[in-house]
């Protein structure tokens, strides 16, 4: 009798031992990135001027598009003014994946368009060249003295400000950083903060997040405008540089 219970005892011991070793090898399956495709079109070029004109981005992803993507905002600047005159746009979605805005560019000469895109948690934003009005003015703003340069265009910053800073609470500050087209990875990144509401300037070291994407946290001491300037380097490849956001803490 001893020897039959001995034996159930042991059958029970190996089937646990079997489904524990099942349980273990089983572990939830990493999450794919699904990374988003965005293609900044424009319905002719050269672009009419100083009328309203459609700008449009297509986001997809795997060859369907996107319909909820966080965010979508155009930046625009015209080249003879540099990038510090640039505007940015939220965009409304309309069908298919596409967002646009109706944009006016004033002027004749070369434009930058930047696409700020936030979809399926993963930030992108590609940069197009555009022409507004005859070549004769594109050939001009190319000459044209006090045009952005920043690497000839190399780099591409942006200071996410999609919620209200408010000086209530801490903000959380977010800057994306691609050096021709690509995430500005493993760069020093900090934010220097101007204002009227602030005795001196104030120096924040920013964390890499995620590729090309950086934070760091400040505690805004009142309501008013503010100015974000933004430097990113790499001292060992002899990068410098910085980009200047205005911004408005309620």
């Amino acid at each position: 009798m001893k020897k039959t219970l001995f034996i159930v005892l042991g059958i029970i011991f190996l089937t646990a031992c079997g489904t524990n070793e099942n349980n273990d090898s089983s572990s939830p399956e990493t999450e794919e990135v699904i990374q988003p495709e965005v293609e900044v079109v424009f319905e002719e070029e050269p672009l009419p001027v100083d009328e309203k004109t459609p700008v449009q981005a297509i986001v997809t992803a795997e060859g369907e598009p996107i319909e909820d993507a966080e965010y979508v905002d155009f930046e625009i600047w015209n080249e003879a003014e540099g990038e510090e005159a640039s505007e940015t746009i939220e965009a409304d979605y309309t069908e298919d994946g596409v967002y646009e805005i109706m944009y006016n560019f004033k002027d004749e000469g070369t434009y930058q368009v930047i696409a700020h895109t936030q979809a399926k948690g993963v930030h992108t934003m590609p940069q197009v060249e555009v022409q507004a009005g005859d070549s004769h003015s594109h050939e001009h703003a190319e000459d044209a003295e006090g045009s952005h340069d920043h690497g000839n265009g190399e780099f591409t910053v942006h200071l996410v400000q999609e919620e209200e800073f408010s000086s209530e609470e801490e903000a959380e500050l977010t800057a994306h950083i691609e050096q021709k087209g690509e995430p500005f990875e493993n760069g020093e990144i900090s934010f220097e903060i101007s204002s009227s509401q602030l005795d001196k300037h104030e120096f924040i070291e920013a964390e890499e997040v995620e590729p090309g994407a950086y934070q760091a946290d400040f505690d805004f001491p009142e309501s008013g405008d503010y100015l974000i300037n933004i430097h990113y380097e790499k001292p060992q490849e002899e990068i410098h540089g910085h980009k200047e956001e205005e911004t408005q803490v309620n």
